[in-house]
């Protein structure tokens, strides 16, 4: 029994330890005015639709485009706002979609990416 109490512990501290850091990172904000997410579920002009009300009730998007055969969504942020990962991530799913990617794109800087 005290070698099953164990192996639950050291779960239960790495789970907790990487939900810790996932809301860290999800609660930055980023000033970036490129946005890509990557989406899975995307099937066809409604589910777009739906999709992209959600997405627009988030402030700082000022433009966006949903393709759905590529399941991106790209999205151009208002000039000096800044949006944090957890606001994209509840719009999504929201929408009823998964998030499986985000790419950050600045004009000059090239691009990085931040997996879903």
């Amino acid at each position: 029994m005290k070698i099953g109490t164990r192996i639950i512990f050291v779960f239960l501290v790495l789970l907790t330890t990487m939900l810790s850091a996932g809301q860290a990172r999800a609660q930055e904000a980023v000033e970036n005015p490129d946005v890509t997410l990557s989406v899975e579920g995307l099937a066809c002009p409604i589910c777009a639709y739906g999709l992209e009300k959600r997405l627009k009730k988030i402030d700082s998007v000022d433009t966006l485009s949903i393709h759905i055969k590529d399941g991106e969504v790209r999205m151009k942020l208002k000039e000096g706002s800044s949006i944090a990962e957890e606001k994209i991530r509840e719009a999504v799913l929201d929408a009823g979609f998964t998030l499986t990617g985000i790419t950050y794109r600045e004009e000059e800087a090239g691009s990085s990416r931040c997996p879903g």
